[in-house]
């Protein structure tokens, strides 16, 4: 449980994120046990969202009004068309005491719960990164932040990479506020001894970004080669073509908790061959909770939050160089055994107690800040402090 000091009073908070609650993500998984660790400290908080289909879950208010937008490598199911009467009706109801909203660039439900909650004090979090991204981006990034980033109170980035992406329209200081993992879920476990190395990939395989062609592509070289290797493929195939018919490839689908936990103890050695416009990377947090070793693509967003020593980075979109990196680390168990135990004791870094704390002290300088005169600008936080001085 996250302790509150005896003279703090319990919080009534909204998360918002903008994107389809009844689907799997990065930002909704982030919601919701940011939410959890907030309930278990004794706080009141209500997350809202679109989605395609009804939800049925204490604490979560969904809205309808999806709409699919193709952008940065993925598919984002965004809730373009809800109701703003429904959304202000919510809020009246409410009365919460602060407002925290994913992603305030995304269209709508950021710009109403924003605009439709005057003297609410609100916190957003910027998660996108683009290594590359276009002059019409930018120039919408501009705009949609002259209509929104007023009404917040502080802004945190989930990482570097984001921050750097964000700041050139939001333009105050930020803070860098990582996402948890369930370290009490993703645990180590002591599996069968097997003969053949068993790689695993979690991701969509119709998000271009994700980069599981080239991961097939390495397996098929490591096939060649005579490699004793089996893949497991755990994620929702979309619009994909089915996993090719391979020796030892064994594509399980969308899978719940419980069956990712296993899929993750099983493994031998987690990969990530995702191509870039990656922020962060909570499928890296997950497998080094559970102590596996990870090859990942040298990309901005993985590369601050591996271990360097629990990690193999190799360049995207290179299968020679993937089916490499797999072939070392199959012929040195003892490697891929200090590798996992580096990775356990950095992941403990990022539990989702630690994180909701963090995020609870943003919430609370926000609070405090309503009260400031027009104009004036809040110290920095302890948080932004201690990030800065890691930073340097």
């Amino acid at each position: 449980m996250m302790p509150q000091s005896t003279h703090e009073r319990p919080l009534r908070i909204c998360i918002v994120t903008p994107y389809d609650l009844s689907e799997g993500g990065g930002v909704k998984h982030h919601a919701f046990d940011l939410a959890r660790v907030l309930r278990e400290g004794g706080d009141e908080v209500t997350v809202v969202g679109p989605s395609s289909t009804p939800l049925e879950l204490a604490g979560v208010k969904t809205l309808p009004g999806i709409v699919n937008v193709v952008s940065n490598g993925d598919n984002n199911k965004l809730g373009l068309f809800l109701s703003p009467f429904k959304l202000w009706r919510f809020f009246r109801e409410g009365r919460f005491d602060v407002i925290h909203v994913h992603e305030p660039a995304m269209p709508m439900i950021s710009y109403w719960a924003t605009w439709l909650t005057p003297g609410v004090p609100k916190v957003c979090t910027f998660h996108a990164y683009a290594e590359k991204p276009s002059w019409g981006l930018m120039v919408a990034q501009h705009i949609f932040g002259f209509l929104q980033f007023p009404f917040f109170h502080s802004a945190v980035a989930v990482s570097e990479p984001a921050a750097s992406y964000a700041q050139s329209a939001w333009g105050r200081p930020l803070s860098i506020v990582p996402n948890g993992v369930r370290t009490d879920v993703f645990t180590p476990a002591e599996t069968k001894q097997s003969d053949s190395l068993r790689l695993l990939f979690a991701g969509r395989l119709d998000a271009e970004r994700k980069g599981f062609p080239f991961l097939v592509e390495a397996y098929k070289q490591l096939l060649a080669r005579g490699a004793n290797v089996t893949l497991d493929v755990v994620g929702a195939r979309g619009d994909a073509p089915e996993p090719p018919k391979l020796p030892g490839l064994t594509y399980h689908g969308l899978v719940g908790l419980s069956e990712l936990v296993q899929r993750y103890q099983q493994c031998d050695v987690f990969v990530a061959p995702s191509t870039g416009q990656e922020s962060f990377g909570i499928i890296l947090l997950e497998a080094m909770a559970t102590a596996k070793p990870i090859i990942a693509s040298d990309i901005p967003g993985y590369r601050q939050v591996v271990h360097p020593s629990g990690s193999v980075l190799v360049p995207p979109r290179d299968p020679v160089s993937l089916a490499r990196a797999v072939h070392a680390l199959a012929q040195d168990p003892a490697r891929r055994k200090r590798m996992g135990e580096l990775n356990r004791q950095h992941a403990m870094v990022f539990d989702w107690k630690n994180v909701a704390a963090r995020l609870r002290a943003e919430y609370l300088e926000a609070i405090a800040g309503r009260a400031l005169p027009a104009g004036a600008t809040p110290a920095l936080s302890q948080i932004e402090q201690r990030a800065s001085k890691q930073n340097t």
